[in-house]
């Protein structure tokens, strides 16, 4: 078994169960559109099928239907994929949105790609990446995909703030491809970051976009905590935003290679 930081044990991933988490999911910054084309670049095998691992609301299912002919979307969130249905592109006909874990879910392979945007951290490393292998086609392709905020000047204050509220406040950064390489997991074939694009957003839409992450979920938090965490947060920020709107810039980033059998996680 590969050990994971605590700060990603089950009861964070949980978190996105939350209503209040789903209710601002939309807040969070998405995707540029070159993220979807180049993902379907990386399609080069038949059927043009993807299955998209942790999937939430839809953010990259809902945008890559339009390339291929099926995705099989997965997320262990009721409310998320229910919010996923709703939202544009969410009736499809080409997705089938599927409750459970990417570990052991029903699926229908092959697959030429499979997608992971924002999610593989939360999953068990060990079991779901032999079974990405098992399911995909010849020269199938797994996509770790995420947004890429451009550095903001606001960044160090925003980490003491976050490190005060965090439900995990030991949390520690986990860099994904270097363990799987570790444990023999996967083999990385490529990198590429999209052009980034600005996302304006006013200080308290930004606010509430925290609070659609594991760490700062309200559930977590008292009333008087929450507010404290707004009153901080709105201090911080009024002076980068021009009549209460910021800008940030933001680009999709993607790793993609093989997953691999991980005989050496099994030792």
């Amino acid at each position: 078994m590969i050990p994971r930081p605590e700060s990603l044990g089950e009861q964070f991933a949980a978190r996105f169960q939350d209503q209040s988490v789903v209710d601002r999911y939309h807040l969070r910054p998405t995707y540029p559109p070159e993220t979807f084309a180049f993902l379907n670049a990386l399609i080069t095998d038949e059927p043009r099928t993807v299955l998209d691992v942790g999937c939430g609301s839809g953010n990259v299912a809902r945008a890559l239907a339009a390339y291929v002919e099926h995705i099989d979307a997965v997320d262990i969130s009721h409310p998320m994929l229910q919010r996923a249905r709703e939202l544009p592109g969410g009736d499809s006909p080409k997705i089938r949105w599927l409750y459970g874990r990417a570990e052991d879910v029903l699926l229908q392979p092959p697959y030429a790609l499979i997608t992971a945007g924002e999610s593989l951290h939360w999953m068990d490393w060990g079991v779901v990446l032999p079974r990405f292998a098992s399911v995909l086609t010849e020269r199938g392709i797994l996509a770790i995909v995420r947004t890429k905020e451009q550095a903001i000047p606001w960044r160090e204050g925003y980490l003491q703030i976050v490190k005060r509220f965090s439900n995990s406040p030991n949390y520690k950064p986990v860099d994904l491809i270097a363990v799987f390489a570790q444990y023999q997991l996967f083999q990385k074939l490529g990198e590429r970051t999209t052009a980034s694009l600005p996302l304006q957003q006013t200080i308290d839409e930004y606010i509430a976009a925290q609070h659609a992450r594991s760490a700062l979920s309200l559930d977590t938090m008292t009333s008087e905590q929450a507010a404290q965490f707004h009153a901080e947060m709105h201090a911080l920020l009024l002076p980068f935003s021009s009549d209460g709107v910021l800008t940030v810039e933001v680009a999709g980033h993607v790793v993609w290679g093989r997953p691999l059998s991980g005989e050496e996680s099994k030792q």
